[in-house]
This record gives structure tokens, sequence and C-alpha cells, in this order.
């Protein structure tokens, strides 16, 4: 049996170190150890690639995102902006109505209306050189031309008139029928 050494047969067993010098670690400024990553280096190319690739689809969807976001505000606020027009076109140039006038019957959404108007108005309506607009569940009557300026901007916003007075049985053509009862 031959006699090693106490140290070789630690190494043997895996139990010690070689006793040689090795490098030591830098210390920062503060006294710690530096543990800079040392396979920095050595990180396969195809992993880099691919996790710059992953940023750069990451960013393009962000940028996405955000050209939606700005392109659906900008719409509100289109949007606000013709409502807000078609608001200042209804008030301000709504005819007065009439406080005891003969009521005049139009039908929204399924319902028969009546709004007191004077012969004027009635005429007016009938001839449709007036119109009926409505605003927050109010009905305003407005001038032909202010009704052309509400439609270019929001046609939801102005009620249909009956077509005027057509009588298409040739029987009935010398009776008259009001303006109002032609719907």
């Amino acid at each position: 049996m031959s006699k090693a050494s106490l140290q070789d047969q630690l190494l043997k067993a895996g139990l010690a170190k070689k006793s040689g010098k090795q490098p030591k670690q830098k210390k920062s400024a503060w006294g710690r150890v530096n543990r800079h990553d040392k396979d920095a280096n050595t990180k396969p190319h195809a992993e880099i690639e691919a996790a710059k690739k992953a940023a750069a689809e990451k960013l393009e969807r962000e940028r996405e995102q955000a050209r939606e976001t700005s392109a659906r505000q900008r719409g509100e606020e289109l949007r606000r902006a013709q409502r807000a027009e078609i608001r200042q076109l209804i008030l301000d140039h709504a005819e007065r109505l009439a406080s005891h006038g003969e009521p005049f019957y139009f039908i929204d959404q399924g319902r028969v209306l009546s709004l007191p108007v004077d012969g004027r108005l009635r005429r007016g309506l009938a001839t449709r050189k007036l119109r009926l607009a409505i605003w927050e569940k109010r009905y305003y009557i407005v001038s032909a031309s202010t009704a052309e300026k509400i439609a270019q901007r929001d046609p939801a916003f102005l009620l249909a008139l009956p077509s005027g007075g057509e009588i298409r049985d040739p029987a009935y053509a010398e009776f008259t029928v009001p303006d109002d009862l032609i719907w």
C-alpha cells in the first residue's frame, strides 16, 4: 500500500481543492464583490436574436394599440364637436312655437305627437320650408337651410315628415286632406 499524503487522499475523495493560487474577484468601491455575468459573451446567438425579435414585436404591438386608441379618441372628439354644432344650430335657429296654436300632428318612433303651431308654421311645415328637429327629447321647428346643415352632420336629429298630399285615388282628388294627417 502506497503512502499517499493526506492532501492527495482528500483530493481523490473530492473533499478538498487543489491548493493553487486562484485569481481573486475584484471588489467594488464599496467593498462588495462584483458578480458580473461571466457568460454574457458566450450566450448563443439565436437566443439573443429571439429576445430582440420579441422586444421589437412587443414594441410594435404597443405602438399599434396607441394608434388605435388615438384614432378612437379623435373619433369621439369629432362626434362631440358635431353634436355641439347640431345643438347650437337647433337652439339658435329654432322658430318660436305658438303658445295656444292649433296642434300639428307628427309621428316619432311609432307615437303620434303634436306641437302647437300657428298658420305660418303650419304652411312652412306643409311646403317643407320648415322641418322638425329633435334635441334631448324636445322638438323644434327649424328652417330648411338649417335642416340641411344638421343633415350634413347627422340626419338622425331630423324627423322625417310625410311626403306632400298626393292623392292616389282619382275619385278623392277633389277632397283636400289636411297636411298634418298625411302619414
